[in-house]
């Protein structure tokens, strides 16, 4: 594993400024990560066009599957990019990287802060370049209202997997976080229907696909093609779900705070 370094610091350097070092430090780490620019970005976009320009040709005729579908893959990414947090922040748990942390000007919190910031403006490209690929590939012609309601509700709506992801790193060794990611990721996006429909899962299926974050999340942009606005009903399990991983995520940082006091 490389060694991280910290980014340089000097006596008296106020607090904010420390921040935004060390929040452009991690940012572009992590932008710099291979393992990010594959499975948050590259694959998203690839599935998308994979799935409605070759494997389904047909889709090429059918607009409202291009559009579904590049909310499907919007979501997927969006969610890859947030849970990936967990695996460096499990590592710097582990290479004893925050009680370096506690040397520099930086206050304790913001390090929780940076890497909250990090996995919401890294969820972010998959959106954007998505969006791209079904407008200037398949010629997805929509509203402006309707992109707007799209990108707006999926850009707030990622919030409850920027918490999972932190609650992983917190909790979780770098090995442990790493299979737990790429399980939550695959089983949340298969069973939330972000690959085949909810529509066409068998009725158990369809019941679990209901609970899940990943179900509502997506539904927010499937709601606004259908009416040009998110569904109350999502909104509400959406913030619900944030709520709670942040809630946890509070709780296991003053644990850990403590128990570095102590």
């Amino acid at each position: 594993m490389t060694a991280i370094t910290a980014p340089t610091t000097v006596p008296g350097v106020a607090p904010v400024r420390a921040l935004g070092a060390y929040l452009t430090f991690d940012l572009r780490r992590a932008v710099r990560n291979r393992r990010y620019a594959m499975f948050a970005i590259g694959f998203p976009v690839v599935f998308y066009l994979l799935y409605t320009g070759i494997l389904l040709g047909k889709a090429k005729t059918d607009p409202s599957w291009n559009a579904f579908y590049m909310v499907s893959m919007m979501a997927y990414g969006m969610i890859g990019a947030a849970l990936s947090t967990a695996i460096p922040l499990s590592q710097e748990r582990a290479t004893g990287w925050t009680r370096q942390l506690r040397l520099t000007p930086l206050p304790a919190a913001a390090w929780v802060a940076t890497k909250l910031a990090v996995a919401y403006v890294t969820s972010l490209p998959a959106l954007i370049l998505v969006g791209g690929a079904a407008f200037f590939v398949n010629h997805v012609d929509l509203p402006a209202a309707t992109w707007i309601a799209i990108l707006v509700s999926l850009a707030i709506g990622v919030l409850p997997f920027v918490g999972l992801g932190l609650l992983y790193g917190f909790v979780l060794d770098a090995s442990a976080a790493q299979g737990a990611v790429t399980i939550s990721y695959i089983g949340l996006a298969i069973l939330g229907g972000l690959w085949v429909p909810v529509s066409t899962f068998p009725d158990t299926l369809a019941t679990i696909a209901h609970v899940l974050p990943t179900y509502h999340f997506a539904n927010l942009a499937w709601a606004s093609l259908a009416t040009g606005l998110p569904d109350l009903t999502d909104v509400a399990v959406v913030a619900a779900y944030a709520v709670a991983m942040f809630g946890l995520v509070a709780w296991r940082y003053r644990v850990s705070e403590q128990r570095a006091r102590g």
